[in-house]
């Protein structure tokens, strides 16, 4: 999860750093090395900046001040830890990122929360197909909950667009879930629109019965949801709080 250092944001010239602790793999069997990337954390101001990484296994914490670096760390023995990063800036001022990684054969527990793992699930898609969450193992997935009857889903769909036509080819995936009463709305929308590139699924059951908005319990759009290559939920909430950062570092 994204973190700023804490404090009231005064005048320009004196905004907060970011702290943001990346990492391709979280989860797997023991012995597991975790590859930490600390190079998206930053103080917008370019000041200098110095970080403590703590793993959370009761092994020695990692400090210093080069963030264009990777952290190699085993977990040597099964469990879930909760890796932290505190990134200090010139002021003293703190920013916190933490990770949780999950040590065993199977990962982390089915969840809807941050580190745990997303409910699968298998839908029609609106171009006449079929998807199953799963097969997109391997990749970091965009799921956006929305509706064409929901103004402010439409107008975040540029912006979708535009994270697809970015990172596409590093492998990022936008599935749109609609929870249009209509699937024609939804198809008409997209096409009209040139929103062809994402994956769409509908579902019967319109805003409050569509069942895949059912499962992951949204119950404010646009909702997104953003899973890393393992299938582990690293980001829930408004579009608007996903920082392009945090996409990123998982890629």
């Amino acid at each position: 999860m994204l973190a700023v250092a804490s404090g009231i944001a005064g005048c320009l010239g004196n905004r907060a750093a970011i702290a943001v602790l990346s990492a391709p793999v979280t989860s797997g069997p023991a012995p597991l090395e975790v590859s930490f990337d600390l190079s998206y954390s930053e103080d917008p101001e370019g000041d200098a900046i110095s970080y403590l990484l703590d793993f959370g296994d009761g092994s020695e914490p990692e400090e210093g001040n080069n963030f264009n670096i990777i952290v190699h760390h085993t977990y040597h023995t099964g469990g879930v830890f909760i890796a932290t990063l505190t990134v200090i800036d010139a002021r003293g001022k703190q920013a916190i990122d933490n990770q949780t990684i999950t040590v065993n054969d199977v990962g982390p527990p089915v969840g809807l929360t941050v580190g745990k793992s997303a409910p699968y699930f298998t839908a029609h898609t609106t171009d006449g197909g079929e998807i199953t969450l799963s097969d997109n193992r391997g990749l970091v997935v965009l799921l956006d909950f929305w509706g064409v009857w929901c103004p402010p889903c439409e107008s975040r769909m540029p912006h979708l667009k535009d994270l697809y036509d970015l990172h596409s080819s590093r492998g990022l995936v936008v599935i749109l879930v609609s929870t249009d009463p209509d699937e024609q709305d939804t198809i008409d929308f997209l096409d009209k629109n040139n929103y062809t590139d994402f994956i769409s699924v509908w579902e019967p059951g319109g805003k409050s019965g569509n069942p895949i908005k059912q499962l992951y319990e949204v119950k404010s759009f646009p909702h997104t949801f953003l899973l890393d290559r393992q299938g582990v939920i690293r980001y829930v909430g408004h579009p608007d709080d996903l920082s392009m950062k945090m996409i990123e570092g998982l890629l």
